[in-house]
Order: structure tokens, then sequence, then C-alpha cells
């Protein structure tokens, strides 16, 4: 049975191509970032100034993040993270992670005394450090692949230069000279 939406779209066969750690991620915005916004509305209603005139610098922050973020889930969603190369996906996995959390540290900070905050963001900066850990590790991982694909290459190509330059030759060898080759191809021994 196939479901549709307002305009006639098929939403049941479209394919799902976003992937499961973003899906994570934006289940939880979808479910936390209303309920943050409700508690600072509660916050922030008898107070004289608003929570962006009381807190500028973080109202900011978690504004721009929630744009990056928006826009790395928007890039996963157009180019599928599938097709793009393992390193380009990493990067927009750990970026759509990073920004996500950063925006929801960004306004639960605001919830709490402003001498939590800088305990809130080092549990941000702990938790995100995980995630680029295993970045930086497959970063590392390409570049290594990377360098020595190309040693082997270089090896490679450099044995065949030299096979191709060199002449056939006859290893040196030190022959007794006890013994002498007479033309028969027999060997005598010469006496002293």
């Amino acid at each position: 049975m196939s479901t549709f939406d307002g305009v006639g779209t098929n939403l049941q066969s479209q394919p799902h191509h976003i992937s499961t750690a973003t899906n994570s991620i934006l289940a939880l915005l979808t479910f936390i970032l209303p309920v943050l916004l409700a508690l600072l509305d509660l916050k922030f209603q008898n107070e004289p100034n608003s929570v962006f005139q009381a807190h500028p610098k973080t109202i900011k922050a978690a504004v721009a993040s929630l744009l990056v973020f928006a826009l790395a889930v928007g890039i996963d969603f157009t180019f599928h993270s599938s097709h793009l190369s393992r390193t380009c996906a990493a990067v927009l996995r750990t970026s759509i992670v990073c920004s996500g959390s950063l925006s929801l540290a960004s306004l639960a900070s605001l919830l709490f005394p402003d001498s939590w905050r800088p305990l809130i963001y080092l549990i941000y900066v702990l938790l995100s450090l995980g995630s680029l850990h295993r970045l930086v590790r497959k970063w590392c991982e390409w570049v290594h692949q990377e360098i020595m694909d190309k040693l082997q290459t270089l090896f490679t190509r450099m044995q065949q230069w030299h096979v191709r330059r060199s002449p056939a030759t006859l290893p040196l060898t030190n022959m007794d000279p006890r013994y002498r080759v007479h033309v028969e191809g027999r060997v005598d021994p010469q006496v002293p």
C-alpha cells in the first residue's frame, strides 16, 4: 500500500539515502532542540532582556552551528555519502555530528548558571574528540596508503628503468690460477 503526501508524491517508494549516524543525530536534534527552546523561553520570559540580548555570542554560536549542521545534512542528502570517497564521507559525518552537538551544547549552556558554561563546553569537546579521533585516524590511514602506493609505483618504475638501461652482463668471478682451461673444455690442474 502506497502513502502519498499532499502533493501526490509516493513517500514509501523513495529510497532512503541518509546514513544511520545522520538519522540518529537528526532524530536527536528534532526532539531536543524544541525542548531546549521551550525551556529557554520559560527561563527568560520574566527577564527584562531576551536571551538574544543577554547572551548574543552563545546564541550566534548556536545559530551558526545549526546552519552548518543543516548545510552538512543537505549535502549528505543531495550527494549521498555512499557516492563520496571514504574520507569525504567521514568529514561530512564528523561535521554533522560536531555542528549538531555544538548547537545543542550552546543552547543547553544557557539553561545553567554562567559558571557552569565552561563545564558544558568541556563535555561537548570531550564527546567530540571521539568523533574527531576516528576522522584523524581514517585520514592518517588514507595518507599512509597513498604514500605506500606512490612508493610502490616509484620502486617498480625504478626497477623497470634499471632493467632496461643495464646490459646483460655475466657476474664477475675470481678464477683459481692453478687451473687452466684447454680449448677442448678439459680442466687440467697446473702443477707448480
